[in-house]
Formats: structure tokens, C-alpha cells, sequence
């Protein structure tokens, strides 16, 4: 902390050390709030799930910190974009603008310190976005799935029978194992409609997920098979040593997990294919709308007198949602093969740029249509 200090108080201007902090405190509110909304609603889902029985309980928070983290790819943009709007939009309503400007500080100077600060959030969005979240959003992957496998034990008691949700089965143990995972003294009857029923013994089980189809088993040791009703001469009864169950088709790996939770070296080995191309350009838009939306809020933020301190938040919303869901709609071209992978999201920050250009020379393209339309009128 003490050599940060001494970095800002050595090579930053007190107007830039202002003006970061004031983005830093709104950025920080602004994140916080957005931040909490989304862990309530995540929370209250898999509160649902847990209540319900399809998710063990024990393993919510934990999902829930890698949910929360990956969200922070989508906050940090619009968090940033709006902490330099109402940064400036409350500046510039307290004449603060005004008085810098008197002061001899130019818009460029401005800029270029919106410019750095957006640039270091850039960075660290850019690390999130390629190596942070998807990680967290593997591993909240891999933890889903071992919790959804387990849930239709995670309620069971030793001594009491239970049926699983879809009613296929009926689930008895005698006991449960030190490790929480491994079940001994089993006993297992398979409804099967129109067919004849089918019941499993064992000494001990535990659940399993295949590593390439994704199949869920229980698997089963030291146990007997039995098959029909008793008294039929058909009626079977066969010893194993160990015995599978599936439990649940599973799909393969690479469909499973979303292309979220993918790591970036896996992507770009698989960029020829526009779905995973379509995913790399998703996340460095992440990293160039931060830029880009910061450098909009230098002239959304300036107001007229009248108009209030907020009055370019609405504006600056609405270009919000119209770039994010220009982005999203290629985002599905790509992955469609409508649109060349090689031309992607180029297209949405050029035009971005363009009316970033246009928003900075307004003021010279009013003056030139006067002056055009003073002329013509003298002539």
C-alpha cells in the first residue's frame, strides 16, 4: 500500500489522483450493488434446487463464489462505463469541469486520464475474461455435476428407505461410509413398466461419472441380481463382484461445459470452428467495449445547467444495451457460421467507433452546418 503511494504521489498529478479515486468509489458502489442483485438471485435458485432435493446443500456457497466470479466479466464493463459517466456528470453539475477547464486543463488532459484508468480495468477484465473465470466457471461445472450426481443421497438416512424423484427406483442402505461417499449394505428395486421387476443387493456402492461420455453410474460390489417375480420359472439370480448402474446419459465433455468455462488455449486449438471462435471474440469484446464505452462517458456526461448531474445516464444505458446486444446477436452469427469468423465482432466496434468519432466532433459539425447555412442564406 505504502509503495502505491509513493508510485501516485511520484508520477500522478493530483487531478489524476482525483479523478481515479472518484472512479474507483463509484465503480466499486456500482459493481457492489449489481454484484449483490445477481448473488441474491443465484442464491434463491439454488436454495430452490436444495429444497427440492436436486442439489445437496453443503455445496451452495461454493457455487455460488464461483458463480459470482465469473459474473464479474459482465459488470466490470458497465460498472466502469457508468463510474466515469456519473464521475464526471457530478463533476461537471458542480461546475468542477468548469473550473479545471478555466485552470487550463484541456479535454485531452481529461481523457487521457479516463483513458489510463479504463486501460488498467481493460487489463484486469482481460485476465478475468481469459484465465480467472473460466476457471471458476470449470470448476463450478465439475462441482454441479458431482452434486447433482450425489443428490439422490444426499437426503438418505441409514435404516429408512427412500424413492428417487422420478419414481423409477426405491433406495435402501444400512449404513454410510466414514468418507460420506461410500454406502454399504444396499438394496435396490427398479420399476420397470410392462417388464419384470429387477432388484439389486449389495455390500457396498458409490457413485461414479464417466470421464469422456459424462454417464453417471452407481457402482455396485459384492452383491446379487435378482429378475422376475418369485415362484416364476423364469426368475434369475446372478452373483457379481462388481456391477454398474447408469444412473443418467450424460452428453460429451466439450458440449457439457459451456464455452464459457473453456480455457483459452482449448479455444484457440478449436478457432477454425466458428462456435468456439465466437466465444474468443466474446470475451476480448469484454476487454475493448471497456475502452471504447469510457471514452463515450468523456461527452455523455456533459450536460447543459438545467438538464441535472444524471442526465446522461439514460443515453448512456441505452448505448450500453444496444453495443452488448449487437455483440450478443454476432456472438450467435459466428457460432452459426452466418457471419465469417474473421469479421466477427470487428464490425460492432467499428461502428462504435464511428459514432465515438461523430460524438467528439458534433460541436465542429454544428458549426460547419451553421456557417453552411449563413452562407447560403447571404447568397
Amino acid at each position: 500500500m505504502l509503495a502505491i503511494r509513493q508510485f501516485s504521489s511520484r508520477y500522478l498529478s493530483i487531478l489524476d489522483r482525483y479523478l481515479w479515486r472518484e472512479f474507483t468509489l463509484y465503480l466499486l458502489a456500482i459493481t457492489s450493488v449489481l454484484w449483490l442483485i445477481y448473488v441474491a438471485t443465484r442464491f434463491a435458485s439454488y436454495l430452490a434446487k436444495a429444497a427440492v432435493g436436486s442439489l445437496p446443500s453443503d455445496v451452495i456457497f461454493t457455487l455460488l463464489g464461483y458463480s459470482s466470479l465469473g459474473v464479474l466479466s459482465l459488470l466490470l464493463p458497465l460498472g466502469t462505463f457508468l463510474a466515469v459517466i456519473l464521475t464526471l456528470g457530478r463533476m461537471n453539475a458542480d461546475n468542477e469541469l468548469t473550473v479545471i477547464a478555466t485552470c487550463g486543463v484541456s479535454n485531452y488532459r481529461l481523457g487521457r486520464s479516463v483513458v489510463i484508468f479504463s486501460g488498467v480495468m481493460a487489463i484486469f477484465i482481460g485476465l478475468l475474461v481469459f484465465i480467472w473465470a473460466p476457471q471458476a466457471l470449470l470448476a463450478r461445472h465439475y462441482i454441479a455435476t458431482h452434486a447433482e450426481l450425489t443428490a439422490e443421497t444426499s437426503g438418505l438416512v441409514a435404516g429408512t428407505f427412500k424413492e428417487s424423484h422420478s419414481g423409477d427406483w426405491t433406495f435402501y442402505l444400512q449404513n454410510m461410509g466414514d468418507d460420506g461417499k461410500t454406502m454399504e449394505d444396499i438394496f435396490i428395486e427398479i420399476h420397470r413398466n410392462d417388464r419384470r421387476p429387477l432388484i439389486f443387493r449389495a455390500a457396498r456402492g458409490w457413485f461414479n461419472i464417466e470421464t469422456d461420455t459424462q454417464d453417471k453410474y452407481l457402482i455396485l460390489e459384492d452383491g446379487y441380481r435378482y429378475e422376475g417375480q418369485a415362484g416364476d420359472k423364469d426368475f434369475t439370480i446372478a452373483k457379481y463382484q462388481r456391477h454398474s448402474l447408469l444412473i443418467e446419459k450424460g452428453e460429451v465433455q466439450d458440449e457439457v461445459a459451456a464455452r464459457s468455462a473453456l480455457p483459452i488455449t482449448t479455444l484457440w486449438q478449436r478457432r477454425e470452428h466458428g462456435y468456439y471462435m465466437a466465444e474468443i471474440q466474446w470475451r476480448a469484446s469484454s476487454v475493448i467495449m471497456t475502452i471504447i464505452l469510457s471514452l463515450m462517458a468523456l461527452n455523455l456526461a456533459k450536460t447543459a445547467p438545467r438538464q441535472g448531474r444524471y442526465a446522461g445516464l439514460f443515453p448512456a444505458i441505452l448505448i450500453y444495451i444496444i453495443y452488448s446486444n449487437l455483440l450478443g446477436i454476432t456472438r450467435a452469427w459466428v457460432s452459426k457460421g452466418v457471419v465469417a469468423p474473421w469479421f466477427g465482432a470487428i464490425w460492432v466496434h467499428i461502428l462504435m467507433l464511428l459514432i465515438l468519432v461523430l460524438m467528439f466532433n458534433w460541436s465542429k459539425i454544428r458549426s460547419y452546418r451553421a456557417r453552411k447555412h449563413i452562407v447560403e442564406q447571404s447568397q
